[in-house]
């Protein structure tokens, strides 16, 4: 962290107010990311292609992550409907970017799988964006990098 950023973090642990100014702080903070975050999957949905919604992007990212999932299995690993993703997945069909399995347990089943052309847009754009990040966090220490990754791992525990 630079000069700079220590001026404009929120200073949690000097606040007369205790635990709850630093619970506010950290809403703030995770108010802010989550913006943030939304507008850079909106842009990587674009630049992955154009026609792909920003829910479509994300399909393809677990998928691309988890491998060939069940329509239910993506649905709860997305937490959303799983007509959403069933309506979602027929788009990604049209494009050429989703295929359907047959399930060799369950022939009633089908597997979501993405194609291979798919997996050439979404690593591409994947190793882009990890150079990028690592560019942003190259002035930080690995201890802060370590401390950041246990309590972001304490926080998507809850």
């Amino acid at each position: 962290m630079t000069e700079s950023d220590r001026a404009t973090a929120p200073d949690v642990a000097g606040d007369a107010n205790g635990l709850g100014d630093a619970i506010a702080a950290v809403e703030r903070e995770f108010g802010a990311l989550f913006v943030r975050l939304r507008g850079r999957h909106r842009a990587e949905a674009y630049e992955f292609d154009p026609q792909v919604p920003q829910f479509g992007y994300l399909m393809i990212s677990a998928l691309a992550r988890r491998g060939r999932m069940h329509a239910g299995a993506l649905a709860e690993v997305l937490q959303a409907d799983k007509s959403l993703v069933s309506r979602q997945a027929s788009q990604l069909e049209e494009l050429g970017l989703l295929r359907r399995e047959q399930d060799p347990q369950d022939r009633r089943a089908m597997y979501f799988a993405i194609t291979d052309e798919a997996r050439r847009r979404w690593t591409e754009l994947s190793e882009r964006n990890q150079g990028t990040l690592r560019s942003a966090l190259a002035d930080w220490g690995e201890k802060d990098l370590r401390l950041f990754a246990r309590l972001l791992h304490r926080m998507n525990e809850i």
